[in-house]
This record gives C-alpha cells, sequence and structure tokens, in this order.
C-alpha cells in the first residue's frame, strides 16, 4: 500500500516533471493541466491515507472521502480545497477527453456526449489548473506542514499572478 509519504513524493515528482515539460515544450497545454491534475491527485491521496488508513483506487471514492458536505466522511477538507480539486478533475478530463463538463449534462443531470462539440485545452486552462493547484499546495502545506520548492512555469497567462509554489517566468 502507498504510504502518505509514498504520495507527497510522487506529486513533488510530478511537480519537476511539470516544470520540465513547462520549461521545454512550448504548448501541449492539454498534459500541464493533466500534470497539475495528478499532483493534486497525488497530495489528496497523501491525505486520504493518513486519515483512513486506505488507498482509494478511484476518484469518485477519494472525493466521497473529502467532500465537506457528506456528514460521514472522514477526510474531510474545506469546501475552497474541495472546489480546486474538483475543478482540476474537470480540467484533465476536458483535456483528456476533449469534454467539458459543464456542457456535457443535460437538466437532468445525464451525460450527452453526442451534441458536444470538441473542447481544446489552451494556455488558458492552464492558468486556472495552476491556480487551483495552488490551493491544494496551501491545504496540504497548513495541514500537514509540508514545504513546496518553487515550481518555474512559463505562460502568458501566468503574467501578473503572485503564487506561494509557483515562479511565474517571462
Amino acid at each position: 500500500m502507498a504510504t502518505f509519504t509514498d504520495h507527497i513524493l510522487q506529486g513533488k515528482s510530478n511537480l519537476a516533471f511539470l516544470s520540465n515539460i513547462n520549461r521545454d515544450v512550448n504548448g501541449y497545454w492539454d498534459w500541464q493541466v493533466t500534470t497539475c491534475f495528478y499532483v493534486a491527485c497525488h497530495f489528496m491521496s497523501a491525505h486520504v491515507v493518513n486519515k483512513t488508513n486506505k488507498n482509494y483506487l478511484s476518484h469518485t471514492s477519494v472525493s466521497d472521502v473529502i467532500n465537506p458536505t457528506r456528514v460521514l466522511s472522514v477526510g474531510k477538507i474545506d469546501e475552497a480545497t474541495y472546489l480546486s480539486y474538483t475543478k482540476l478533475y474537470q480540467l484533465s478530463r476536458r483535456s483528456r477527453y476533449l469534454i467539458n463538463e459543464k456542457v456535457a449534462q443535460n437538466k437532468g443531470g445525464a451525460p450527452q456526449p453526442d451534441i458536444q462539440p470538441c473542447n481544446l485545452t489552451y494556455s488558458t486552462h492552464f492558468r486556472k489548473a495552476v491556480s487551483h493547484l495552488e490551493v491544494v499546495m496551501n491545504f496540504m502545506a497548513k495541514e500537514y506542514a509540508l514545504t513546496f520548492s518553487k515550481t518555474d512555469l512559463k505562460c502568458v497567462d501566468l503574467n501578473g499572478m503572485a503564487f506561494n509554489y509557483f515562479n511565474v517566468l517571462a
């Protein structure tokens, strides 16, 4: 079973990978957004392991454990962090499957994949992903007294933004 430390180390490794692909490749925002999600995924998995002593294999299971509105959830997190984690998941799905979660449902909540246009991932989505990842990292740093090295990133949509854990390069 992966431990809290294993998940933290994997999340930090994914941050290094994010910095490398961001530095070496101009674009590929879909891969960068997806990497942001997997950083958060490992950090939330570390939190879940710490609270439950279990590893959950599905994104739905992890979401259920950390959901602040679930009465019996033992791994509840604050609403802002939960919403950021959920947004990262949605951005990652957009990147991987070219779908928009907001458009993908009808009024009854059922998926409508046949009527949805292709939704590509752009630098503006990467900006959102980095902002949401910052929220997750703030939670982990506060909750577990973790420290994170600043990760260098360049993206025109990040210019002028200030982060605790990211250096925005020109």
